[in-house]
Formats: C-alpha cells, sequence, structure tokens
C-alpha cells in the first residue's frame, strides 16, 4: 500500500459529544460528519455517483474498512457526505447501523461489563444510529433494534447505512457477513428498499469510495442469501 493514511479517533470532535452523550439528545450527524471529512488532506476521491438512484430510500452497504491508523468513522464519514451533496441537506444525512454492546471483559473467573457497552451506545443515540451488539453477544439487544428499523422504515427519507461485515471487516480483507443481515436485506426488499453497494479502499494518501450499480428489490429477493449477493458486488468495486 503506498503512501498509507493515519486517519485515528478525532478525540476532540468524540469529547464535544459529551453533552448530548449525557442527556441522550441528537447531534447534527451533518455536522460531525463533515468535520471529519474536514481533517481529511488530500479528501476522498469519490466515483460512481452516476450509479445512485433517483430516491435516497435505499441501503447502503459498504465493506468495514478498518484497521490500525483508520478508523471507521472517516470512511462511513466520507459516504454520509456523499450523500449529503448528492442529495442535498438532510439531518442524518444516512442512518447508521452501529455496533454498540459489547462482550464483556474477562480477568480469569471474573467477568467485567465493557466500557464500550456503556458509551457506545450513548454515541448510537447521539448520532442517530441504530445499534446493535456485537457478534450475538446480545441477540435481544440487537432484535430490538431490528424491529426498531422496520417500524421506521416507511417513515425514513434517507439511506439506512450498513456494513455487512460488522466488525470483523477490515481494510484490504473482507469477510461473510454477519447473521441477520440477509433477513434484513430481503424483508426490506419486499418493502421496496434496495441496496446500494459502495467498494471502500485507499491509494495515494487518500480514502477512495466507489458506488456500484443498485441492486434492485428484484435481485435481492431472487438472490439464495442477500447479504452475499451484496458483499460481492462491495468485492467488485474494490477489486
Amino acid at each position: 500500500m503506498s503512501n498509507p493514511i493515519s486517519y485515528p479517533v478525532p478525540w476532540r470532535l468524540i469529547f464535544n459529544l459529551w453533552p448530548n452523550m449525557l442527556h441522550r439528545t441528537p447531534t447534527s450527524v451533518d455536522s460531525f460528519s463533515a468535520s471529519i471529512c474536514a481533517l481529511h488532506h488530500p479528501p476522498a476521491l469519490i466515483t460512481g455517483l452516476e450509479n445512485l438512484p433517483p430516491s435516497p430510500r435505499f441501503i447502503l452497504a459498504a465493506n468495514h474498512y478498518q484497521r490500525p491508523g483508520v478508523w471507521i468513522m472517516h470512511p462511513a464519514s466520507v459516504l454520509t457526505q456523499a450523500i449529503r451533496t448528492h442529495y442535498g441537506p438532510a439531518d442524518p444525512p444516512v442512518r447508521w447501523m452501529v455496533t454498540a454492546n459489547w462482550p464483556p471483559l474477562k480477568l480469569g473467573p471474573l467477568r467485567f461489563r465493557s466500557p464500550g457497552d456503556i458509551l457506545l451506545p450513548r454515541v448510537a443515540d447521539a448520532l442517530a444510529c441504530y445499534p446493535v451488539s456485537f457478534a450475538g453477544a446480545n441477540p435481544a439487544y440487537t432484535a430490538r433494534s431490528l424491529r426498531r428499523i422496520l417500524r421506521e422504515a416507511p417513515l425514513l427519507n434517507r439511506p439506512l447505512g450498513i456494513f455487512p461485515e460488522g466488525v470483523a471487516g477490515t481494510a484490504g480483507k473482507l469477510t461473510d457477513p454477519i447473521p441477520g443481515v440477509d433477513r434484513l436485506l430481503s424483508h426490506l426488499a419486499k418493502h421496496g428498499w434496495p441496496v446500494q453497494p459502495a467498494g471502500i479502499s485507499e491509494g495515494q494518501g487518500r480514502l477512495i469510495v466507489r458506488f456500484g450499480p443498485t441492486i434492485s428489490c428484484a435481485a435481492l429477493l431472487a438472490a439464495p442469501d442477500a447479504a452475499k449477493l451484496t458483499m460481492q458486488k462491495i468485492a467488485e468495486l474494490i477489486a
């Protein structure tokens, strides 16, 4: 990899969320993601915007591009701002599904609740995200968010953002989608929500985002596994 970028956690911006985290009130996702993108020099290279569908009611699916030195919020913010620029002002520009419930820490026979299990749900609330659990650590927790997504989907007028691999995905290596994504994509496809794949990579010292052709609802419903089909389309964008 030539000229690897370094985009760590922007602690100053995270710290500014504390009032919202404390009171569980939303902040401007548009402003927050724009502030993160302002840290990128040079800015991300975005291609394939002509593939975005006329309506912003779709599932935005991308590979989980994170590695040491690049926090996932950076590529997520690039995607968020690309959607905002293309479809016009809205807040939030994208409603993301995020991991916000972690397994307990273990020290011999002792088990302690993870600090992330306490803080991340509040970050998710502040950024208008749908929180889910880590790799099936708390199925009931995830089920509540999925029911909420399905309940609110008819009212949403912006994309639902998802990283099908979950936190297992890393930069430069795709993994299988996590369990449950196939059912979610298929259910939303029945209600008219196609999938818009996006491939994330990096090169020449910047993030690169490439949008591919939209996966139609008919194609999702005809596929043996809608999540695997989505990952195949994402793989084609970063090959």
